[in-house]
């Protein structure tokens, strides 16, 4: 089994893996939720059941993480490497991964999240998801097997020290395929679409496709309250007032969606 020591070398400071096997799927969970509530400060890690319909079968994760800056959120589904990959694991992914969510998912993350039923809403539909799943061991073919349906494979361990103590070993990273960097209002009169100032976007020339899938030249300008985003040529094809959604991909592309 291995060790692990936190410096100063001292008794309490030594910790043992513990046998991955040994865990139930709701101990690991628990286990799992508390590793992850620990390592990844930059998001929140709450207990998730809301059901994805996919191929007229609902299924249910167990929990979500969701960026505190509401940019992208997974779908974290908690599995033991004894279940079958093919007869369960893999379904579960590609129901969280392509499904549609329903309606309880929103009342839950609202619940968890402390948030307005709309705002979880609006983050269930809008903002970019993945999915995770997380093992006790690590499988080259589980991992390969889940990478194919664009999701990721995390294993998390758990060693304890003499006193109770318990230290964590998370195996992998988690990776926003997609962000949302914001949602503005488009003003046909000026024809500009106006976001917050702290946007990510950088101040000059970018690069955008626009919601008929080409890809032009905008400007951004900021002012003390808004950033002002304009095409280099010509007008954006949206009502006056539409409210419009920037995703940038992991490759930096950005998109502009209504």
């Amino acid at each position: 089994m291995r060790k692990v020591m936190v410096s100063p070398c001292q008794p309490d400071h030594i910790f043992t893996m513990c046998d991955p096997d040994l865990p139930g799927e709701a101990e690991f969970e628990a286990i799992t939720l508390r590793a992850f509530g620990c390592m990844y400060p930059q998001y929140q890690c709450v207990v998730f059941g809301g059901r994805f319909l996919y191929e007229g079968e609902q299924r249910k994760p167990d929990l979500a993480m969701i960026a505190r800056d509401r940019s992208h959120w997974f779908v974290v589904e908690v599995e033991l490497v004894s279940h079958s990959l093919e007869g369960h694991v893999l379904p579960q992914v590609r129901a969280f991964r392509y499904g549609e969510p329903q309606s309880e998912c929103a009342m839950i993350l609202s619940r968890e999240l402390g948030i307005d039923l709309g705002d979880a809403a609006t983050l269930i539909s809008r903002v970019p998801r993945a999915v995770v799943v997380v093992a006790n061991r690590s499988r080259v073919d589980w991992e390969h097997a889940i990478r194919a349906l664009q999701g990721q494979l995390v294993v998390v361990t758990r060693f304890a020290g003499p006193t109770g103590r318990e230290a964590f070993e998370v195996a992998g990273s988690l990776a926003a395929i997609k962000e949302s960097l914001g949602f503005g209002t488009y003003s046909s009169q000026d024809a500009m679409i106006r976001f917050a100032t702290n946007i990510g976007l950088p101040d000059g020339q970018i690069q955008m496709e626009g919601v008929s899938g080409v890809t032009s030249l905008w400007k951004v300008i900021r002012d003390e309250r808004w950033a002002w985003v304009v095409k280099d040529t010509g007008r954006l094809d949206v009502p006056d007032g539409a409210h419009v959604q920037l995703i940038r991909a992991i490759d930096g592309r950005i998109t502009l969606r209504v």
